[in-house]
């Protein structure tokens, strides 16, 4: 395990060599700091889960914005834009998210709605805020995801993975534009737009995460391409089920005979990928033990 450990670091290149990196990866760990302190208070303070005004905003809201930060800071090795470039991307995007958490988190610790909240000038200054702070994360999730389609420094497998996984995060924010013009998070009767925004959102993490697992087995490359084709097809299924869900009108519980199919079919795709890269990495763990215990 130790030496899988050991060649996953060398394998996804996770030392950082730029000073946007690292300063992205500071500010990635102060989302999620922020993110896992809001949970604890939750878990101490208690109060309800969902709804407007709880803590679950300020912890999913941190985690998430944390997670991706780290996650495109990390793409930057593959990229491999200029210092410029690099530094405008990931500043924008380091201190529009670190602005959106806080602003999240304030209204929280105020007793107020941070989404949708027209109540006073000030909550609606702050929510238009937000949105002029989302907006820039957009922006420069296009510009991203545009270098990505640009050769990278990497196999075609975890190439193809960051593309992907890119092209839904966009999807992603769409969706969230489509709740700010709904003005909630509800579609129709009940559709829950937050479902398939979350979902997509995080595609980001999940198809990377694919390639680089199956990239410490013994496969080939086209081996691994399959893999990733794999997730990307059972990922993509899964999102559509969330999507026709929402846009139905129906809450999340509320699954038809389509949607659950299609749901199933995701879920069954995203299994194989994951089954055939766990079957090698058990491979390569087992090689060495078989290794010693020859005479």
């Amino acid at each position: 395990m130790k030496d899988l450990f050991k060649r996953l670091v060398r394998v996804a290149r996770l030392t950082p060599t730029t000073a946007a990196q690292r300063f992205s990866y500071a500010c990635g760990a102060l989302l999620l700091l922020s993110g896992t302190f809001h949970g604890v208070v939750q878990l101490v303070a208690g109060g309800p889960w969902d709804g407007p005004v709880s803590w679950r905003k300020p912890t999913v809201f941190g985690l998430s914005f944390g997670i991706t930060l780290v996650t495109l800071a990390w793409f930057m090795t593959f990229i491999r834009p200029r210092k410029a470039v690099a530094w405008a991307l990931l500043g924008v995007f380091a201190v529009a998210s670190l602005g959106e958490v806080f602003l999240v988190s304030m209204q929280k610790w105020r007793g107020v709605a941070s989404h949708f909240n027209q109540t006073t000038p000030f909550d609606e200054q702050v929510f238009s805020l937000m949105g002029a702070l989302v907006a820039l994360v957009a922006l420069v999730t296009i510009f991203v995801t545009a270098l990505a389609f640009f050769p990278l420094d990497a196999p075609p497998s975890l190439a193809w993975a960051i593309r992907a996984g890119l092209v839904l995060m966009l999807v992603s924010q769409a969706v969230g534009v489509q709740m700010i013009a709904e003005g909630g998070n509800t579609f129709g009767a009940a559709g829950a737009l937050k479902v398939p925004h979350f979902v997509t959102l995080h595609a980001v993490q999940v198809l990377p995460a694919l390639a680089l697992l199956s990239a410490l087995s013994h496969s080939t490359e086209a081996a691994r391409l399959r893999i990733v084709g794999f997730g990307a097809a059972g990922y993509a299924a899964l999102i559509a089920s969330t999507m026709v869900q929402a846009y139905d009108g129906r809450g999340p519980l509320d699954l038809g005979v389509l949607t659950s199919l299609m749901a199933l079919a995701g879920l069954a795709l995203l299994a194989t990928g994951a089954l055939i890269v766990l079957r090698g990495l058990r491979s390569v763990a087992t090689t060495p033990r078989m290794q010693e215990a020859r005479p």
